[in-house]
């Protein structure tokens, strides 16, 4: 299941597939609960404060991400969730337009795991240079699914 564990870049499209030692139902969870996913969200040093969170199309989730000092305000615009195995949304913070990117997340079951594939579709490729430039995005996505993975780790140990 090794050959799950990817990342790649195709022009202005960033892929995550990894696969993760939980049942779909609980990746869903983890993903969709604002209870859940302030233990896990953001690269390694961030944490979450969620004003809003309502997990339907059309709908809005409000969070500010905290690191070095700074505050980052961010909203997404969910524009399809099919529960338990498909969110999209719009990404916007305050960069501004050019900056705003949409993600797809498909959560497949494979034996009693769940295969998540997360791809974020940017404007262009140069922005998302820009945005690995100034703010390291390749890693700080790669870290957030780490802290994604081990945050369900806990939770699978404490269902046992």
């Amino acid at each position: 299941m090794e050959k799950y564990n990817t990342f790649k870049q195709e022009e202005n499209i960033l892929i995550h597939t990894r696969i993760l030692d939980a049942p779909r139902e609980l990746v869903w969870e983890v993903w969709t609960n604002p209870e859940h996913i302030k233990e896990w969200w953001g690269p390694n040093g961030f944490s979450l404060t969620t004003k809003s969170m309502t997990v339907e199309p059309g709908k809005i989730w409000d969070f500010i991400m905290h690191s070095m000092g700074r505050d980052w305000d961010n909203k997404i615009e969910y524009v399809e969730v099919k529960k338990p195995s498909l969110l999209s949304y719009r990404h916007s913070g305050e960069r501004g337009e050019d900056y705003d990117f949409m993600v797809s997340i498909s959560f497949a079951e494979v034996e009693g795991k769940t295969l998540l594939t997360m791809k974020s579709t940017f404007k262009s490729k140069e922005i998302i240079e820009e945005l690995n430039r100034r703010v390291n995005a390749i890693e700080g996505g790669k870290q957030t699914l780490n802290r994604l993975e081990n945050y369900l780790k806990i939770l699978v140990k404490e269902n046992e």
